[in-house]
């Protein structure tokens, strides 16, 4: 069975802000990567507002739809408000379909972590690339810094998941 990952806006478009969409695929080949249609008509109205970031979030993800299954559980997540529709619509599909979200909302997280739906952050998938040395250690700095030059963020514990190169004597 493949696994599906349904990613958030935030990650996608940090990913896309960076060019990297791709490192997806290489921190767990094989996963079906995707966006809901919520996350989609919020891409549009970047899109729409004059950002190019958004083409590159359409070219390598695709879009999944809820289904009757997905809708009910929408309805039961939707009325917990600390998560937005388009972070329940993930959610719930991620509930019913046994997938996996993947957002840098720490509400979502604690929301997530609660109701047994698997979750990952940034800080995971930049750790997965980090075990399997899809970047070498001086790249890994790089990707940080450009990350956080671009999406105007800060990566948290990024001395944890340099450590890993550290620690494998690279």
């Amino acid at each position: 069975m493949t696994l599906m990952i349904i990613i958030d806006c935030d990650v996608a478009s940090t990913l896309a802000k960076v060019n990297r969409i791709d490192i997806l695929s290489k921190a767990l080949p094989g996963a079906n990567f995707c966006i809901t249609n919520s996350i989609y008509v919020e891409l549009m109205r970047a899109k729409n507002a004059g950002y190019s970031f958004p083409d590159r979030i359409f070219d390598h993800l695709s879009v999944i739809t809820m289904d009757s299954d997905d809708l009910k559980a929408f309805h039961d997540i939707s009325t917990d408000r600390s998560v937005h529709y388009g972070e329940a619509e993930g959610l719930s599909i991620c509930r019913e379909k046994k997938a996996t979200f993947l957002t840098n909302d720490r509400k979502v997280i604690r929301f997530a972590e609660r109701n047994g739906i698997a979750v990952l952050d940034m800080k995971d998938l930049l750790t997965l690339l980090a075990i399997k040395q899809v970047l070498g250690y001086s790249e890994m700095i790089s990707f940080i810094r450009e990350i956080e030059a671009k999406d105007n963020t800060c990566i948290k514990n990024k001395d944890k998941i340099l450590a890993r190169y550290l620690k494998d004597g690279i």
